[in-house]
């Protein structure tokens, strides 16, 4: 009788264990499914390029247009923001070592409308470089 307990203990885990893997495998098939989507990778860029242009392109040179001015007067004028569009982006000259970007936007599988997609920069005090909220409205399509 000892060993039939065991033989059946032992297939009570064996089968455990294939219902635990099979889990976990449907868990991550869902999780890397929905990480690894073309339009994942594109708001990550999008986000990634829009604060990279804020921070060293825009902001630097409004700081450069308003020299003397008191920055808090310059900046409360733009209380609804700066718009950029990512066609904007995609063509500006801070981009030119890095065109890869536009792979992230255009592809075999889907493509952003590059007029209806933009950026809004929000400006608030102290009104440092990384002093700002960002509106994100990336409008893409599936092929």
């Amino acid at each position: 009788m000892k060993m039939v307990k065991e033989k059946s203990s032992k297939l009570k885990k064996v089968a455990i264990a294939v219902v635990v893997v099979g889990f976990l495998v449907a868990a991550a098939s869902i999780i890397y499914a929905n990480l690894f989507k073309d339009n994942f990778f594109a708001d990550k860029k999008f986000e990634e390029l829009a604060r990279n242009y804020y921070e060293n392109e825009l902001y630097e040179n409004f700081i450069v247009e308003h020299e003397g001015e008191d920055l808090n007067v310059a900046f409360s004028k733009y209380t609804k923001g700066f718009t950029v569009k990512l066609r904007q982006f995609l063509n500006n000259e801070f981009l030119k070592n890095n065109q890869n970007y536009r792979s992230y936007f255009e592809n075999s599988n889907y493509s952003c409308d590059t007029n209806s997609s933009f950026a809004r920069f929000i400006p608030k005090e102290p009104y440092g470089k990384t002093d700002y909220d960002i509106e994100l409205n990336l409008n893409c399509n599936k092929k």
